[in-house]
């Protein structure tokens, strides 16, 4: 049973949270206590200034009842008890004493003694109970007591202890709590930022406290739940690119038997298109990088193609730039990306130009403008999201597409150490740029 009840107070965050602070007060006590005791041992059963008066009183008529034979043995015994030394005066009591005559030493004393002490310059009530002291019973005889000095004040009193120990006690308190309590999480975030495959079966260790770990397990259920929707969809496009493999090469078959070059060999190059966009889709949506590796590219002949092709089906598709200008790319996703923008461009407007200009640093931009209705700035962003058109008006007219092809050319943009960016083309349209590293 107290077993259960340990393991429910440690199990959560909670649990651990007032036993740290209940162990924290407890130790503070603790350590305050025994402080107390080792730094002023006497102090911590000091008696106060009237008992101190009354035990000098009660020697004092202990003395001045017993004989003068009596007095050694009586002294001798009364040094064992709490009184202060005690011994015959060894020289005469020094002129400028003077005579307690009133305080509760006074009072005590009575008339069985006489009190004497050597104040200082400023002396305060209570000042005859600190350091030497002349006793003068009714016969003569002359004792010195000597009581103990006033302890000067110290920085590190008791409240000053109380305050550092608490300020220690704050620091350990949360010194722990960032490593019971906030180091699992961090592990746990340290483990979901290293979980970048969710269709791995690696799930996050449930460790730490009790609501941490249904966290963790609620994610690893989330994990496995998209896991599983993610093959299902690659397995899916796998398929579908398995079956498209087939149409594709019988269509390249018969376009072998074509006669006419001009003709033949466009067809053979869109069916190459055809099945390199196919797995390219396969890769790009199963989450895994491009297979293609960067190639020295002629980059103006690339897009003068893309140019050329485009103004081929009609459309009145230019190049502006650089007639040679080589740089380190992949060649398939470059012709994908652009072809893309372009695709859009003339879906939008009637007149397209293709651009490449060169930056500083070994970058260099690829623009594609149109003359279109343009996009919103506030909706550019959001646009480059998958499958999102938006509601401007390009994305209201019935060929406005499925919101891929900005998604594609940003992906593409982004494995080439770049990025894409949407602007206002003058006067008007759209200007899409991929700035890439050559």
């Amino acid at each position: 049973m107290i077993r259960r009840i340990l393991r429910l107070v440690f199990d959560s965050v909670a649990g651990q949270v007032i036993v740290l602070l209940v162990v924290s007060i407890a130790t503070m006590h603790g350590v305050l206590t025994a402080y107390f005791f080792l730094s002023n041992p006497r102090g911590a059963f000091a008696v106060s200034p009237a008992e101190t008066a009354g035990e000098i009183g009660a020697t004092a008529h202990l003395l001045a009842a017993a004989s003068p034979d009596e007095r050694p043995r009586l002294i001798e015994l009364m040094m064992k008890g709490t009184l202060p030394s005690i011994a015959v005066c060894a020289e005469p009591v020094p002129k400028e004493a003077d005579e307690v005559r009133f305080g509760p030493l006074a009072s005590r004393l009575g008339t069985a003694a006489t009190a004497r002490k050597v104040f200082g310059t400023h002396s305060a009530p209570g000042d005859e109970l600190i350091g030497p002291l002349y006793l003068t019973l009714t016969d003569g005889a002359c004792y010195r007591l000597d009581l103990p000095e006033a302890e000067a004040p110290h920085f590190f009193g008791p409240g000053t202890t109380m305050l550092g120990f608490l300020l220690i006690t704050t620091v350990v308190l949360v010194s722990w709590a960032m490593v019971v309590i906030i180091g699992p999480l961090r592990r746990f975030e340290a483990a979901v930022e290293r979980l970048r495959d969710m269709r791995s079966g690696v799930s996050v260790p449930e460790i730490g406290p009790r609501e941490l770990r249904s966290a963790i397990s609620a994610f690893n259920r989330m994990r496995a739940r998209i896991g599983k929707l993610m093959a299902e969809k690659t397995t899916m496009l796998a398929a579908v690119s398995h079956d498209l493999r087939t149409p594709i090469t019988r269509l390249r078959l018969r376009a072998e038997f074509i006669e006419d070059e001009t003709i033949r060999e466009p067809m053979l190059a869109d069916l190459d298109h055809m099945a390199a966009l196919t797995q390219v889709a396969l890769v790009h949506l199963s989450g895994t990088d491009s297979p293609e590796p960067f190639v020295q590219t002629d980059l103006p002949s690339l897009l003068q193609t893309i140019a050329d092709q485009f103004a081929d089906l009609g459309h009145a598709v230019s190049y502006e730039g650089p007639s040679r200008l080589a740089a380190r790319v992949r060649h398939r996703d470059i012709l994908r990306a652009v072809t893309n923008l372009v695709e859009n461009a003339v879906r939008y407007g009637d007149k397209v130009v293709v651009s490449l200009k060169t930056l500083p640093g070994h970058r260099l931009t690829i623009s594609v403008a149109d003359n279109g209705p343009g996009i919103p700035a506030a909706e550019r962003e959001h646009l480059l999201e998958p499958f999102v058109r938006g509601d401007s008006a390009r994305s209201t007219l019935p060929n406005s597409g499925f919101g891929l092809g900005l998604t594609i050319a940003r992906d593409v943009a982004e494995a080439h150490g770049g990025s894409i960016v949407l602007a206002d083309n003058s006067p008007r349209g759209l200007l899409a740029t991929l700035e890439i590293e050559g």
